[in-house]
């Protein structure tokens, strides 16, 4: 029975012992990987990891994956990934066709004939080289063109390679071909003979062949001056699916993992760590990082073969803490585990009813472990007898001997273990305490709530604050004379005693985390030190996990994530082992369209860029962050493939694109790019220019056309003033006219015959009549226009003179009864000159009796028609008898009317005379008649 019950003991403490494998990221379905099937991988010039799936090609730079495809692509699935000199990437179907990717990163595929299936094929820095079922075909690697086809009638081999300048294929029997002169030889190949499985590889300018036989043993050969020399050998049972040779270590993949050999045969301890699933290839990148493809679980990354991990099967992990001997790590279905150095673990105590256990602390007191899942835990260390209370204490911390201080939700409290395990003060209550520590040379509490950050000394408490504003503090440590505070937005500030002062760094932290002579330092996945204000970075677990607790052990960090325990070595930690990040820019959008425009002017409506770029980086503790500065402002990229700047002003502007550490803020530019947007139109130097030419231009015509204007108002004011001047003259010729020296000299005669004959009566009524007269024409002098009446009285007055003067004159003047002769208005003395013409040329000569007839006629009071006819001699006889007595004195009222009429209708009114000479049925003229219109 004891020897049944040892045995079962030692098979637990062995299956325990052997369940921690070496500690590896890993690329899946999780991490964006399209399939989890990888059969090969591949990293190219530029850096970039290009992955065989049974989805097709991928391209992937460290954060995305990309897809290939092609129409002629029918099945996705291949793997041979290889690049040429000119930097193509090739790939082969499982169905045995080939497709590269090119320069413009696209996929393309060429002519091919006679495909033989999935043979390899080779590149070389002149050919390509494949089989046919003609043959062997080799082409220019630049052109694809076929340099030379090589016959081999019912060809069938299970290798094709190139070494030493001669291609070498084979199955039964193997063949090398000259690449110069192009001739054939058969070589001894006895070994290639007896194997079951032959793989090749080239190593370092050497092929090199593994063989595996009948009875699973496995020999690696070296091929040599057309020699197969043997190199090692070594025993594996297991069915081998590929082999590599990296650093002088032949890996040897298998549906049970990998397993490394030295050039002896013999296999390496660690190999027993590694994943043991079906490994189809091992790959070390530029980075020193190795990664294993598989065929059912994706990619298994891993930097460190030092670096161990443990999985227990349905567990997830919440804490971890220590004592002097061993680790113990808290999990979510309520038990918590005791591990060694090695990863070696038990269950050390486990919660009835499941209930996660969320905080541990095992360290503080040399006698109890505190602990809480559904309340709070106190655990003799030597009977593990347990005390539980109902509180959610989130921290336990040393205050006074035998007396602890703890917070939690709605309280800071003192519990003490001796004489009993009991409560004793309530120091702070009404909140959420989330961390405390104490001070024992100030006797000061320091305690971080929901509400804020207190101090407790001297039983008094108050709120710390940093530049006036609460402080919101996640965790807090002691570290020498000083306390670390980490705040919920991942910032570290430093509390003295009298001050608090910031932490200076570029990252935000997730954890804060004092460990024997360490402040350990968290940001998801990435550990840090914290010597004095320096932040030192230690290592990272690997770009997909993140880190839940730590805690430093027996010189080796430990690591808990949510489903995994990692242990990582201390001093073979290989923090330094990456590269740089390298950036490449694909593409530049402008308004959506793909454009160069490095060094080119823009419109100023092409003011929308999109900078796509590829940032290649496999360092998963993300040292580095994306930054550009445009314009010598510095921004951050917060998108990896891509940078828009949109509606950007018109301006030159200079762009450059790089990466900065943060841990050091050294900025380092990759790419620049330079252009201009131009102003629009209306805005640039030239059409500004133009367009303050043409509005001088405008303002010169238009001052000269105001110039005209004005100069035209001027003369139209002047003709105005002339016009009123001739109209002013014309009246007084008028009143000359009126007040003809002849007129008065005939009545003056008339008034002294009239008395000479003792005529008094007569001549007092001339002499009143004439008074009159010539009181109106002196009236009228001052005005312009006059009633029709006024100028029918006045014509009336000087009609009544000449009948004194010519006896046998008769006239009459008639008026429409219609025309209202008060309110017709009508230029002064308008009337008077023809019927002065009428009686002097007319009238005057005639032997007859003399007629003169004024008519007045209105038409809807908007025309006046005045008729003027008289019975006189005509107005040819009259001019006939005026050039022969040139004695007889002119009259200039026909000429300074004809004149002011002109001027009238210029100005307001529109005035016509016409002139008819009448003759009787004898056609001798028998008197004139004058019509005149006025449009009122």
């Amino acid at each position: 029975m004891k020897n049944k019950l040892l045995y079962f003991l030692l098979s637990l403490w062995a299956l325990t012992a052997n369940s921690q494998t070496i500690f590896y990221d890993q690329l899946d379905l999780k991490s964006g990987l399209p399939s989890s099937v990888v059969y090969d991988i591949f990293q190219d010039s530029k850096g970039f990891i290009w992955i065989a799936t049974d989805e097709g090609l991928l391209k992937y730079n460290g954060y995305n994956f990309k897809t290939y495809s092609h129409p002629d692509l029918h099945a996705k699935s291949g793997s041979n990934i290889k690049e040429d000199v000119l930097g193509r990437i090739w790939y082969q179907t499982f169905d045995g066709f080939l497709f590269f990717v090119d320069n413009k990163d696209q996929m393309q595929t060429f002519t091919q004939k006679n495909n033989i299936g999935f043979v390899n094929f080779v590149i070389t820095k002149e050919y390509l080289i494949k089989t046919t079922w003609d043959g062997i075909e080799v082409r220019n690697i630049k052109t694809l063109k076929i340099k030379k086809e090589i016959k081999i009638p019912k060809i069938q081999t299970s290798f094709l390679e190139v070494s030493e300048n001669k291609i070498i294929l084979g199955n039964t029997e193997t063949k090398v071909i000259s690449l110069e002169n192009w001739k054939s030889e058969k070589i001894k190949n006895e070994p290639l003979k007896k194997a079951t499985k032959l793989l090749t590889y080239q190593y370092q300018n050497h092929l090199y062949f593994l063989t595996q036989e009948s009875n699973s043993k496995c020999r690696l050969y070296k091929f040599s001056k057309n020699e197969l020399i043997p190199i090692a050998k070594i025993d594996n049972t297991k069915n081998i699916q590929n082999f590599e040779i990296v650093d002088n270590t032949i890996w040897i993949c298998t549906k049970k993992g990998a397993h490394a050999f030295t050039f002896t045969g013999r296999e390496l301890s660690f190999t027993s760590k590694l994943p043991s699933e079906d490994i189809s290839k091992v790959f070390k990148d530029y980075n020193n990082v190795y990664w294993f493809t598989s065929l059912s679980k994706g990619i298994f990354i891993i930097k460190n073969f030092n670096s161990w991990e443990l999985q227990l099967a349905n567990e997830k992990f919440n804490a971890i803490t220590s004592d002097k001997n061993n680790l113990y790590v808290s999990s979510s279905s309520g038990k918590i585990y005791q591990l060694d150095s090695e990863l070696n673990h038990k269950i050390y105590w486990k919660n009835e009813d499941l209930h996660p256990v969320y905080y541990l602390d095992f360290n503080t007191d040399s006698k109890y472990n505190f602990f809480s899942a559904n309340g709070f835990y106190i655990l003799q260390k030597t009977n593990k007898k347990v005390t539980h209370f109902n509180s959610a204490v989130k921290q336990i911390i040393p205050f006074k001997p035998n007396l602890f201080l703890t917070t939690g939700t709605g309280f800071v409290n003192s519990i003490s273990t001796n004489p009993t395990i009991q409560w004793k003060d309530n120091i702070l209550t009404n909140i959420r305490g989330k961390s405390i520590v104490y001070n024992s040379k100030n006797n000061r509490i320091l305690t971080a709530t929901n509400n804020g950050l207190f101090s407790i000394q001297n039983g008094e408490n108050h709120e710390l604050s940093y530049r006036n504003k609460p402080l919101f503090i996640k965790s807090l440590i002691t570290e020498n004379k000083r306390t670390i505070a980490l705040s919920n937005q991942g910032e570290l500030f430093e509390i003295k005693e009298k001050s608090i002062e910031k932490i200076k760094s570029n990252r935000l932290f997730t954890h804060l985390k004092k460990d024997l002579n360490e402040t350990l330092l968290v940001d998801k996945n990435n550990v840090f030190r914290l010597e004095k204000n320096k932040i030192i970075k230690l290592f990272s677990v690997g770009k997909f996990l993140k880190i839940k607790d730590l805690i430093s052990f027996n010189s080796n960090y430990f690591i808990i994530t949510e489903d995994k325990i990692i242990r990582i070595n201390k001093e073979k930690n290989n923090k330094n082992s990456f590269k740089k990040p390298n950036l490449f820019i694909e593409n530049i959008l402008v308004n959506g369209k793909i454009k160069s425009i490095n060094k080119t002017k823009l419109d100023a409506n092409e003011n929308d860029i999109q900078i796509n770029f590829n940032l290649l980086n496999f360092d998963f503790d993300s040292d580095y962050q994306l930054v550009y500065k445009i314009n010598g402002a510095l921004k951050n990229v917060t998108n990896f493939s891509t940078i828009k700047l949109v509606a950007l002003a018109p301006e030159n502007y200079f762009i450059e694109v790089g990466i900065q550490d943060k841990n050091t803020s050294k900025t380092e530019f990759i790419q620049t790019i330079s252009f201009e947007i131009l102003p629009p139109l209306w805005k640039r130097s030239w059409f500004i220019l133009t367009s303050i030419f043409l509005l001088l231009c405008l303002i010169f015509i238009i001052y000269k056309w105001k110039i005209r204007q004005i100069k035209a108002k001027n003369e139209k004011a002047i003709e105005k003033l002339t016009l009123e001047n001739n109209l002013k003259e014309s009246r007084l010729q008028l009143i000359k006219s009126q007040m003809n020296p002849h007129f008065f000299f005939n009545a003056i005669n008339n008034i002294q015959s009239y008395i000479f004959t003792n005529e008094t009566k007569e001549a007092s009524v001339y002499l009143t009549k004439f008074s009159k007269l010539t009181r109106k024409i002196l009236e009228f002098s001052d005005v312009n226009s006059i009633s029709l009446k006024d100028e029918i009285a006045s014509l009336q007055l000087y009609l009544e003179l000449q009948q004194m003067r010519f006896k046998d004159l008769k006239f009459e003047i008639k008026c429409n009864s219609t025309t209202n002769i008060d309110n017709i208005k009508i230029p002064t003395m308008l009337i008077q000159p023809y019927v002065e013409n009428a009686i002097l040329h007319g009238l005057s000569h005639s032997n007859k009796d003399k007629k003169l007839e004024i008519k007045f006629e209105g038409e809807f009071t908007n025309l006046l028609t005045v008729t003027i006819y008289d019975n006189g001699i005509g107005r040819i006889k009259s001019a006939e008898l005026n050039q022969l007595n040139t004695s007889k004195p002119k009259s200039f009222a026909t000429k300074a009317n004809l004149e002011r009429i002109m001027l009238l209708n210029k100005d307001q009114y529109q005035i016509d005379v016409n002139y008819e000479d009448l003759y009787d049925e004898f056609s001798e003229s028998c008197g004139t008649k004058v019509t005149i219109k006025i449009k009122l």
